[in-house]
């Protein structure tokens, strides 16, 4: 990508939502040469959020970086811009803004990341309760869908047309998050924004069919393998899978990720928390799903992770075995705790 020297914008500090809102139009309408970041291993909201307000600001002249180590993974690359993402930044590279999507935590954005001199002020947009606020505006709303919502309400805000490509990447955001709508996060403002989407465009059939019926047979073969390891707890409220790197060689692929695997544990009869155990180098990374009466946010935020009540990841350093136990350990836990104050 090519450098070029710019001054940050100005942001002040503020506490209402509704100030904050209004700081992240007044940064974004100032910004000519933005840095869109997201989390690690992104996923559908994470990405879809930052794609769609990137090409959001590219139509209003800003010169757009949107940087992703990982790219984007095979069943979002259809998405408008995805081609362009970046998965390094030159040294030399600076920016005005530096806008995070759904990062949940700073250093979750990659270790490119220019130092604050050089990437200017930081926006932080987020829909998990409890992040940190670690920018100089921090639009946070844990009552929001996903990311997807807050890039809307900015998109509004600033008076932006509705365009299929800034749509299709919206919906992706949309029904990534909310399980298709079928998750308990699915609310009347999110169904109000899908309704406008699809007139604006999209066609939820074919996007779909791109994100759910279009799997890599490498993919599949993965799936198979790591199904091999199903195991439910004696009282068969928590389930799990664990992704050995074996089973990655096994199934010929070192690329794909499988935070989508969860879905299958979560889907047992009776299962009250799923998890995925992927084993990586130093430890493994969790995903955790949640049907509701346990906040498996609170599980991952003490692993030092983060997410929301029903959905939430960790890295945990350790053998995988220890991994586990000490994970499930939380969870069983979790289980047995009363849940009110």
């Amino acid at each position: 990508m090519e450098a070029s020297t710019m001054s940050s914008v100005p942001l002040e500090a503020g506490e209402s939502d509704e100030g904050e809102l209004a700081r992240c139009v007044a940064a974004l309408a100032r910004t000519t040469r933005p840095l869109i970041a997201m989390h690690e291993f992104p996923d559908g909201d994470a990405l879809g959020s930052a794609l769609a307000l990137g090409l959001l600001l590219e139509a209003r002249g800003a010169r757009v970086t949107v940087y992703s180590p990982q790219g984007a993974p095979p069943n979002l690359r259809f998405l408008p811009g995805a081609e362009r993402i970046v998965r390094s930044i030159p040294e030399a590279a600076r920016f005005d803004l530096c806008i995070a999507c759904d990062a949940g935590d700073p250093s979750r954005l990659g270790t490119d990341l220019p130092p604050p001199e050089r990437r200017g002020p930081t926006v932080n947009l987020d829909h998990h309760a409890g992040v940190p606020r670690f920018g100089e505006v921090n639009l946070v709303d844990g009552q929001a869908s996903s990311t997807g919502v807050l890039v809307y309400r900015v998109m509004k805000r600033m008076g932006a047309s509705l365009t299929e490509p800034v749509a299709t990447c919206l919906w992706v955001s949309l029904v990534s998050d909310t399980g298709s709508f079928r998750y308990s996060n699915t609310n009347a403002e999110c169904l109000r924004i899908a309704h406008e989407l699809v007139e604006a465009g999209v066609r939820p059939g074919e996007i779909s069919s791109r994100l759910f019926e279009s799997q890599p047979l490498d993919r599949v073969r993965l799936l198979a393998e790591v199904l091999r390891t199903l195991s439910l707890s004696p009282c068969r409220r928590i389930a799990w899978l664990t992704a050995h790197s074996e089973a990655f060689a096994l199934a010929g692929t070192t690329e794909e990720t499988v935070d989508g695997f969860v879905a299958y544990p979560r889907s047992i009869e009776g299962v009250e928390v799923a998890l995925l155990f992927r084993q990586e180098a130093g430890g493994a990374r969790v995903s955790l799903r949640s049907r509701g009466a346990v906040d498996v946010g609170a599980i991952a935020l003490g692993f030092g992770g983060g997410g929301h009540h029903n959905a939430s990841g960790c890295f945990v350093e350790g053998g995988l075995d220890e991994v586990r136990a000490k994970v499930l350990r939380e969870v069983e836990r979790a289980l047995v705790r009363p849940s009110g104050p």
